[in-house]
């Protein structure tokens, strides 16, 4: 007999009494070598239903009009208070000797004697809320057993068998439920089965744009992925729970729509799988670039299994440069804020080697290769650690001209700088302007190895010879720029997307409108000519009065400090704000 609640659902207030979760359970009946699997007789129908509140689960039938005296199924809170009722009534016993679902109990032991103790303490519990079990589903005594849909052992959690013949005995879908109901039993296997999401994703396919019965097609795709799902099926590994306080290890993997992710440890010399995570891409995230969507995976991982990621150290194990990705100086967006969610984790990066269990090799043999391939392309990483960065962008419109700089040192130190011009330039004229501005700075900054970074394709590329310099300006522009890189011991200059120069961007733009808005952080500058107009200069050599930065700079250069001990100490305080690049002395941001 079935009723239907739904008006009665609808007028109740929801009950937010939690759920446990179910991995977190599962998880924690592993290394006990006795268990108990207890089963509640008649589930729900042994809590009484309130008198007053009788009336409101009423019914009709051809015999009448009745209603129920006891808790039924299908009430909207009928969880939640039979959750609630078990944890009052077990509260002392919950995590210590027993766990419990709803209406599934399990009472675990580590010795025999110990077991006969938590059978009759749990006995006496359920006999104090006069809680009756069902014997035919019970058993006692047993090193492994059936809880929540898994195969709990002593050692490892296998996925119910019942669960995978489901999938190995069905029939291609021919229809929209058939293929909703198998994307449901792929569900509760996606803690066994590597790569979910990306494998599933054809079957996702066939029901896009599908309203209606007749606009179902079932692909040769989707066929060709439903065999394979079954290969894989075929054998899937068990899993292990880790220790307290042990070491796991997590590989990401990516694809054009899906991103995954694969938890191990390491027991007897092997890697042994404790959780895969998948997921598909919306069709925004589908368009980041393949090292951004690596970081997102990450990210995702330690959302979905946050309590992995804070009860355990976490080594990523990738040849990828993520986390150069994340710690970037120069992020923004998005990257910022992985890079701070990521933050309260205890994660390291190491780079991948042998691999010791097939399963993860498996997983692995599938990383796009054009992961690798547009690292160089998508990303402003210094191929030299050694190296100094610097980002440049130049704007031009209407209202003016500028330029944004940002210098960062090996260290991350950055510098800003803001320049505008006094004369009509171009967008390309601009853009070369904070190339040549900013490659003078770094020679006044006595640098000798630099890499840049503009997000302007026609002047990184006509800069190293692959485009082709027609106009004069160009031409004289390119050589100057050319000039001033031959003066370093190591230069080059790489195109990057505008995302990834978001900084210079910004102050590029607003120093050609104002300075008003710019911080006193960021060093501002008036160019009055242009860069390739030649100007007869003559030296002057003027030496410098003694000033406040004197003891500064003789301090930071030769270590030299005042004779007066209160004045020394105030020049100790005051450098540690100044970094001393050859006669300059900068403020640090």
């Amino acid at each position: 007999m079935c009723i239907d609640f739904k008006d009665l659902n609808k007028a109740c207030p929801k009950d937010c009494y939690p759920l446990p979760e179910i991995d977190l359970k599962v998880d924690s009946l592993t290394r006990y070598p006795f268990k108990c699997f207890l089963d509640a007789y008649k589930g729900y129908h042994q809590i009484l239903m309130k008198k007053e509140d009788e009336e409101k689960t009423a019914f009709h039938t051809d015999k009448g009009i009745f209603c129920y005296q006891k808790m039924p199924f299908v009430l909207k809170n009928a969880g939640a208070t039979y959750q609630r009722l078990v944890d009052k009534a077990f509260e002392e016993q919950i995590g210590r000797n027993m766990e419990a679902y709803v209406d599934d109990l399990v009472i675990k032991s580590k010795t025999e004697y110990q077991m006969l103790d938590d059978i009759q303490e749990t006995f006496k519990n359920l006999r104090k809320i006069n809680m009756k079990l069902n014997p035919e589903k019970c058993s006692f005594g047993f090193d492994e057993g059936k809880f929540l849909g898994h195969i709990v052992g002593k050692q490892s959690i296998k996925a119910n068998p019942n669960k995978v013949k489901a999938v190995l005995e069905a029939k291609p879908p021919r229809t929209k439920k058939e293929v909703e109901s198998l994307n449901g039993k792929l569900a509760a296997l996606k803690r066994f089965t590597s790569k979910l999401a990306e494998r599933s994703l054809p079957f996702y396919k066939t029901l896009k744009n599908c309203s209606d019965k007749k606009d179902f097609r079932w692909t040769d795709e989707a066929e060709e992925a439903f065999n394979q799902m079954k290969q894989h099926l075929a054998s899937l590994p068990d899993i292990a729970t880790p220790e307290t306080g042990e070491l796991i290890s997590v590989y990401l993997s990516v694809a054009d729509e899906a991103i995954s992710a694969a938890l191990t440890i390491e027991r007897d010399k092997a890697q042994v799988p404790v959780y895969f995570f998948s997921k598909t891409l919306k069709l925004a995230e589908t368009k980041y670039p393949p090292l951004e969507k690596l970081a997102l995976a990450l990210v995702q991982t330690a959302r979905r299994l946050r309590r992995y990621f804070q009860a355990h150290p976490i080594q990523v194990v990738t040849d990828q440069p993520v986390k150069n990705v994340l710690e970037k100086p120069e992020n923004s967006g998005r990257l910022a804020k992985w890079a701070v969610e990521l933050g309260e984790h205890n994660i390291t990066y190491v780079p991948r080697k042998a691999i010791k269990a097939q399963v993860l090799a498996d997983f692995l043999v599938e990383v796009p290769s054009q992961t690798i391939e547009e690292v160089n392309t998508t990303t402003a990483e210094p191929s030299n650690p050694e190296a100094w960065k610097l980002f440049t962008d130049g704007a031009s419109s209407v209202e003016g001209s500028g330029a944004g700089l940002v210098l960062i040192n090996p260290e991350g130190l950055e510098f800003t700088y803001a320049l505008r011009f006094n004369f009509q330039t171009t967008n390309n004229e601009a853009e070369y302007e904070a190339l040549i501005a900013g490659l003078r700075l770094a020679k006044e900054m006595k640098v000798k190895k630099l890499e840049v970074f503009t997000d302007s394709l026609l002047v990184s590329s006509q800069v190293n010879d692959s485009y082709v310099a027609k106009e004069p300006n160009m031409r004289k522009y390119k050589e100057k720029s050319k000039e001033l890189m031959n003066t370093f011991q190591a230069c080059n200059i790489k195109q990057i997307p505008r995302s990834q120069n978001k900084k210079a961007d910004a102050l590029s733009k607003l120093a050609s409108l104002t300075f008003a808005h710019l911080t006193k952080k960021v060093l501002v500058e008036v160019l009055k000519a242009r860069s390739i107009d030649e100007l007869e200069v003559q030296d002057v050599v003027t030496e410098e009065d003694p000033n406040w930065m004197t003891p500064i700079k003789k301090f930071l250069q030769d270590n030299e400090l005042p004779n007066d001990q209160t004045e020394a100490e105030r020049v100790k305080i005051k450098a540690r704000q100044y970094v001393l690049q050859g006669e300059i002395l900068y403020k640090k941001g």
